[in-house]
């Protein structure tokens, strides 16, 4: 822990020379992201068109208690248990990759007709491991670039292109750039939280910009839980090769996901609730070389409110989704199928839930704390004695005493990831070029497993457990 302490200390330090400067400054909105990229930067004006350069330069670190080889994304589904080295390992890293990059441009076609674009990039891009799963993290990586309309004579908003998906909390109305996205540096956020990053069509209309009402047809993809044994081999659930995806391992998609969203913003508070639609698609070969298959369609419902308990200041949200097949819509990253012995696929019952609350005493200071839980149902779809679909209770699931597993095969499967995060941000420098801030974050993330057989084949009397202790730090410039 020794380096954790260094981490915490040097922010500390950083930070106390002007948090004895600013103590009386006005307060500022809680539930506002604290350098939301969109908010800042350099405007210009272009042959009537209004453009915004945005962004900021991030210095950043993180020490994690488990060895998850991974930058300043955290894997939750993929703390190491005794039987992998990285249990015995800590890990510190320092990475520049979340910087960002964004042009907003905006312009009237007419008094009434509003035209916008929008393009945000940053550097967490993983080349040829890249995937569609929840935020299409090709290179060069996108964040966001979509275009959008706004007719304000009938209240409709139209929107094409890449950003957070519509099953993503909103901090007021449904318009884009007003979501409501943990302040965490973690740049997988926090297990409990439902979002997407993807392509999609939305139309919206509002009243009064009052109640929102919304439609969005979005990117589909498949994650797939991996089975300790099949017979069959599911050709929907991973492809390669071919056009501009080559290389890149993605599933065969017959339908988008269909989201429907209705937004409700009275004088105090914000609501919403959801509904998202989505379709599998399995593709076999039976022993006679026949091609079968089925298709499954699943219904998922999900809401959030913000209830701000102290004007500007103190804000508490709550958020979930339930439903079959919604893992990749979670940061967990839980599945959305699994397999049955012949390799056919079957969704997930699965829940997601975060609790989290932010002040902001100033309007250089901001903190917050959230709790997330993501839990899968087990599908037992055991067949002649061996273990198929997801937390079979004929996997083995035995764990050794520390320092004497390394190595050994391990067929559990996660029933649950829970998460406890607190951080604070602090801009301690501002000025014409722009402002500098320094956030500093703990969180404790365990991973329970479902129960199973160990060697003698007696059921356990449960599943194992893996925990990561991490703490991450940034320094980030803005430029406006």
């Amino acid at each position: 822990m020794k380096k954790a302490f260094i981490l915490i200390a040097a922010l500390i330090l950083l930070a106390t020379p002007a948090l004895a400067d600013n103590q009386s400054a006005d307060p500022a909105p809680a539930n506002s992201q604290p350098a939301a990229a969109a908010d800042t930067g350099i405007a210009l004006k272009m042959m009537g068109v209004n453009v915004k350069l945005g962004g900021f330069l991030a210095a950043e670190g993180v020490y994690r208690s488990r060895n998850e080889n991974s930058d300043i994304s955290s894997k939750f589904q993929s703390i190491p248990l005794p039987n992998q080295a990285g249990y015995y390992q800590d890990e510190t890293r320092f990475s520049a990759r979340q910087s960002r990059f964004s042009i907003l441009a905006q312009g009237d076609y007419s008094p009434a007709i509003h035209l916008a674009g929008f393009y945000e990039m940053d550097f967490l891009g993983a080349a040829s491991t890249a995937n569609s799963q929840e935020s299409n993290s090709y290179n060069p990586r996108i964040r966001h670039l979509y275009s959008t309309i706004d007719w304000d004579n009938f209240g409709l908003h139209l929107l094409g292109g890449q950003t957070w998906s519509l099953v993503t909390m909103n901090n007021h109305g449904i318009t884009p750039r007003q979501e409501d996205i943990p302040l965490t540096i973690d740049a997988q956020y926090v297990p409990g939280f439902s979002w997407a990053r993807q392509p999609q069509l939305r139309l919206v209309k509002d009243w009064n910009k009052t109640f929102w009402l919304a439609v969005s047809v979005e990117a589909p993809q498949t994650v797939a839980a991996t089975p300790p044994n099949t017979v069959g081999t599911n050709s929907s659930l991973s492809q390669s090769g071919g056009g501009s995806l080559t290389n890149v391992n993605v599933s065969a998609n017959t339908y988008p996901d269909l989201v429907i969203k209705a937004s409700y913003d009275p004088s105090w508070g914000h609501f919403e609730v959801f509904d998202l639609t989505r379709t599998f698609k399995s593709t076999l070969q039976d022993a006679s070389g026949n091609v079968i298959g089925n298709e499954t369609t699943t219904t998922a419902i999900g809401g959030g409110v913000i209830l701000p308990l102290l004007s500007k200041q103190l804000n508490l949200q709550l958020s979930g989704m339930y439903g079959e097949g919604i893992g990749r819509y979670g940061s967990g990253q839980l599945p959305d199928v699994c397999q049955y012995a012949n390799g056919d696929i079957t969704p997930i019952r699965e829940v997601q839930l975060l609790a989290g609350v932010n002040w902001a005493p100033t309007s250089s200071l901001t903190i917050y704390g959230y709790y997330g839980w993501e839990n899968a149902e087990r599908r037992d779809l055991a067949s002649g004695g061996k273990a198929y679909g997801y937390g079979s209770n004929l996997d083995d699931v035995q764990i050794d005493l520390p320092g004497t597993t390394i190595g050994k095969a391990f067929n559990g499967q996660i029933n649950s990831i829970d998460q406890f995060t607190i951080g604070a941000w602090y801009k301690f420098l501002q000025g014409k070029l722009g402002y500098m801030q320094a956030g500093l974050q703990y969180s404790y993330t365990k991973n329970t497993y479902f129960s199973g057989t160990n060697y003698s084949g007696t059921a356990a009397v449960s599943g194992p457990q893996a925990n990561d202790s991490m703490v991450l730090s940034s320094l980030r410039f803005y430029w406006q």
